[in-house]
């Protein structure tokens, strides 16, 4: 059964929208079930999405198999793209129904954060995520989301899967301005998984020289094709010193730890050049220590840094990337399942040497 929901600002576009809709909730961990739930109505500043792919991020997979506490019953899926279907009152900022958009961050515009241009922390950074009674998360493993007005942005003619990495690559290009990364700079990134090859992306629109150290001989190879100018094998030889004999002896100006492990720590440290600035891009669980040598950074004018999610801008970027054909992350996605098979799909993301797996609804 359906009903015919419509935005005020749009009289002339109408939208069947189903009564109820299907959504993947994590019980708990390695424990999954399909509930079917009544299909929210927008409130004033919202928009509803019809979902069409998410992917599958480490959140949720470490949230699936316990490897990282969560609180459960969880609503995972925060990379996520759909179509705009109904738009509730006072929304006004050029949005229509049938937008092919993206979901990514909103902010309130006013506090001292988003003033400043730093609205990752806005308090409402995080405002898109959804509640249905004891059921909380990012909401994209769904038919359909509320999302507010500001946190869509479209992507033209992109396809959805594309569409829904535009928030990882955010937080990519997030790390990149963080790091203000120059032309020709050279840039190490540490681990080519999903994360690293986006990053691999990003610092390759900055005009980043990039170097990606990996112990996997194929995705050093899909490094290459993502764009990498040089690849070490850390498997068979010393990153540091390899590193080293690539900036005649110099070190990298950046390094990108896109792994959460002790080891690439100790060797991005170790192969920072003078004023060389390091981010701890990957969170880590369990977690290890970072050990510094204050004098060490003291003299040499290092730097190390954190970086999680993104501001409005990086998310804005990335949607633009995407809409306009500038960069290929096509190569990321190793498969699709459709919502009802979302236990195999997110037991298919678990396993090593996946990269993106894309729930479609």
């Amino acid at each position: 059964m359906t009903s015919a929901l419509t935005a005020a600002s749009q009289p002339t576009r109408i939208v069947a929208i189903s009564e109820t809709m299907r959504i993947g909730v994590m019980t708990g961990p390695r424990a999954l079930e399909l509930r079917e739930i009544a299909v929210p109505t927008p409130g004033p500043g919202q928009v509803l999405v019809r979902l069409r792919a998410t992917a599958i991020c480490t959140w949720e997979q470490r949230t699936y198999t316990g490897a990282q506490e969560n609180r459960f019953p969880f609503l995972g899926g925060h990379e996520m793209a759909g179509e705009v279907v109904a738009l509730g009152p006072g929304v006004t900022d050029g949005l229509a129904v049938g937008d092919r958009v993206t979901l990514g961050p909103s902010s309130c515009g006013r506090c001292h954060w988003c003033l400043t241009g730093q609205d990752r922390a806005c308090t409402l950074h995080y405002s898109s995520a959804v509640q249905y009674g004891d059921v909380w998360g990012p909401g994209g493993f769904a038919e359909y989301k509320l999302q507010p007005a500001d946190g869509c942005y479209p992507i033209g003619d992109a396809d959805f899967d594309v569409g829904a990495l535009a928030e990882p690559l955010s937080c990519a290009l997030h790390a990149t301005r963080l790091l203000d990364v120059r032309v020709g700079e050279d840039a190490v990134v540490i681990g080519a998984g999903v994360m690293g090859l986006m990053n691999v992306v990003a610092l390759k629109k900055r005009g980043a020289r990039v170097i990606v150290s990996e112990i996997d001989p194929a995705r050093l190879e899909l490094a290459r094709r993502m764009g990498a100018d040089e690849t070490i094998d850390a498997s068979i030889a010393d990153p540091v010193e390899r590193v080293k004999a690539l900036t005649e002896g110099r070190g990298a100006e950046v390094v990108v730890a896109a792994i959460g492990a002790a080891k690439a720590n100790e060797q991005g440290l170790a192969m920072l050049a003078q004023r060389g600035r390091y981010v701890l891009f990957a969170a880590a669980h369990p977690e290890p220590p970072l050990t510094i040598s204050p004098n060490d950074f003291h003299n040499h004018e290092r730097g190390v840094i954190g970086s999680v999610s993104k501001d409005k801008q990086d998310f804005y970027a990335a949607a633009r990337l995407i809409r306009y054909g500038q960069v290929d992350l096509r190569p990321l996605i190793d498969a699709h399942y459709p919502l009802g098979e979302l236990e195999r799909a997110i037991e298919a993301a678990v396993q090593p040497g996946t990269y993106r797996i894309v729930v479609t609804m």
